[in-house]
């Protein structure tokens, strides 16, 4: 018990300690190779499943998966839906496989070890899909050193920053979005705060449309979402 109290007082999230957090009103395994599942992610997830709760069987692609909790949630209350979730670390995908045995969806999501960035992506995925997802890296190079210390030390930073201006992997979700969704199929991306202008220009240069905006619980611009 000292140790961990000697942990928290240096900064350790109290997730990672706890071993556990909670999603959707769902428990997540998380540890320090998985970013920690925020609320704000969860405004994502429940405008998706307004949208598909009728639709029947669907294909979804996660993007930058993590510990699963958007894929996860989303096969729990989408019966009809099969997933994809990519990520570009075993370690992640090593403990989202583990989060959806234990939610017992395991047999409906396909856990992929792959970059986005990368010109390989399109052979290891299976388009198309009816909607794309995704809780990108937002954080830019220079917001990185003024976060709080407890996220710098201890969540991985490949999750969170782009290494530059922020922007980095939205071009790339709005071609994606382009090239494998169905006519009519729906993207939704979580953008930083000041973010959602630019990312709906994005979105609109790559043909994309009827773009919009959900805000979070404080009224801050969070989820974009367009239709092919």
């Amino acid at each position: 018990m000292r140790g961990l109290l000697l942990r928290r007082i240096a900064g350790e999230p109290l997730q990672y300690l706890l071993g556990e957090t909670e999603f959707m009103s769902l428990a997540f395994r998380v540890n320090p190779s998985v970013l920690i599942p925020r609320p704000e992610t969860e405004i994502l997830v429940e405008d998706v499943l307004k949208t598909l709760s009728t639709a029947g069987p669907v294909r979804i692609l996660d993007i930058g998966t993590g510990s699963g909790c958007i894929a996860s949630s989303l096969a729990r209350n989408l019966l009809g839906a099969e997933l994809d979730a990519v990520d570009s670390e075993p370690d992640a995908l090593e403990t989202a496989a583990e989060n959806a045995a234990r939610l017992g969806v395991g047999d409906r999501i396909r856990f992929i070890r792959a970059d986005a960035m990368d010109g390989g992506f399109h052979a290891v995925v299976a388009p198309p899909y009816n909607a794309l997802v995704s809780n990108p890296p937002y954080v830019s190079e220079d917001e990185w050193a003024r976060l709080p210390v407890e996220i710098r030390k201890h969540e991985p930073r490949r999750a969170l920053c782009d290494e530059g201006d922020g922007f980095a992997f939205y071009p790339v979700l709005a071609r994606l979005a382009a090239e494998m969704l169905v006519p009519g199929g729906t993207v939704w991306a979580e953008v930083g705060a000041g973010q959602s202008e630019a990312v709906l220009e994005i979105f609109g240069r790559t043909g994309l449309r009827d773009a919009s905006v959900l805000p979070d619980l404080n009224g801050i611009p969070r989820v974009v979402r367009a239709k092919k």
